[in-house]
């Protein structure tokens, strides 16, 4: 009798004894209640971040004494704050641990999710996974090595960003790049850039290209060179071009053409030199021209101004300037 009597002002002092309230129960997530959007606030009737939640038997089954508690608040394991914290929906199905603050049964809420009757994403010991699904994950494994892995896309915002590594590996099917400013590339090895397609390079101002070694550049087919304004080559040593085959050149305007030293043309076919208006040549020693065949020249008028002009062969031959004397003397007579 007196423990009836005990018993009863216990329940009565704690009604959620009785209802059994004080126990942790299992739950089953029925569906997301209201999700928020654009940082809409959580309050006590409309959670916003919560899940419409059945409860359980021991036995797995839905218990008829307890309601379907609808918009129950999830826990945020981690940071929770103004629009802070780590958030994730459990899916339908997924089996819950539900209690009720003060033993109140208007006041229930999710403890804990577990992940019975789902199947599990491969995990060992030492590691660490967050996955979304098999194709979406991240994980470090014991050793400290980070896995980053979608099948959709990763878009990364920042203000700045670092990253520094002893090697960096990156294979990618297509790549476009926007800098709205400066880049500065510093290189302290050897950089390779090989394009398998085509290498094109563009510049809205000017280009430079400096190299304190050799430069060199190598084509198995044409290279052009497209100029719309002047050019200007500088060259400290010797310039040495080699052509295999043809070499046109056409100077629309003027050339000129400075040699401080010697200056030596060979020519293994013919030569041929079209001039349209007058040639001048000056040369401040001797001129010496060799003919191994015959030499013509064709001229309405040819004025010939020298102390001695000689004809014939080497060592032999008259002077033009007695001659010439001797016969203006026998017009004159």
């Amino acid at each position: 009798m007196l423990r009836q009597t005990v018993k009863q002002i216990i329940l009565k002092l704690f009604p959620e004894l009785s209802a059994g309230l004080h126990l942790p129960r299992f739950a089953r997530v029925l569906n997301v209640h209201d999700a928020p959007a654009d940082g809409g606030t959580s309050e006590r009737f409309r959670p916003r971040y919560a899940v419409d939640l059945e409860v359980l038997t021991p036995d797995g089954e839905r218990d008829e004494d307890f309601p379907v508690y609808e918009a129950v608040q999830l826990p945020v394991p981690v940071g929770c704050g103004q629009e802070a914290g780590l958030y994730g929906f459990p899916e339908p199905g997924v089996i819950v641990e539900i209690g009720f603050a003060y033993g109140r049964p208007d006041h229930p809420l999710v403890r804990h999710i577990y992940p019975q009757g789902m199947s599990l994403p491969e995990i060992s010991m030492g590691q660490q996974r967050w996955q979304q699904s098999a194709a979406v994950f991240q994980t470090v494994d014991k050793d400290g090595n980070w896995r980053r892995e979608t099948d959709m896309a990763i878009i990364d915002k920042s203000l700045k960003r670092e990253v520094e590594a002893v090697e960096n590996r990156e294979d990618f099917s297509r790549e476009q790049r926007k800098i709205r400013e400066n880049s500065i590339e510093e290189i302290g090895g050897v950089k390779t850039l090989e394009a398998l397609g085509a290498l094109r390079l563009r510049s809205g101002g000017s280009a430079g290209l400096i190299s304190v070694d050799n430069i060199n550049l190598t084509t198995g087919r044409d290279m052009n060179v497209i100029i719309a304004q002047d050019r200007k080559e500088v060259v400290g040593r010797h310039h040495a071009s080699t052509v295999k085959g043809n070499r046109d050149e056409i100077v629309v305007g003027s050339k000129a053409e400075d040699i401080g030293g010697d200056h030596t043309e060979s020519v293994g076919g013919k030569r041929t030199t079209d001039i349209g208006g007058d040639a001048t040549a000056t040369i401040g020693g001797k001129s010496t021209e060799k003919v191994t065949g015959n030499k013509t020249i064709e001229a309405p008028f040819i004025n010939l101004q020298a102390t001695t002009i000689r004809m014939g062969q080497s060592g032999t031959g008259i002077s033009l300037l007695p001659t010439i004397t001797a016969f203006m003397e026998e017009v004159r007579l």
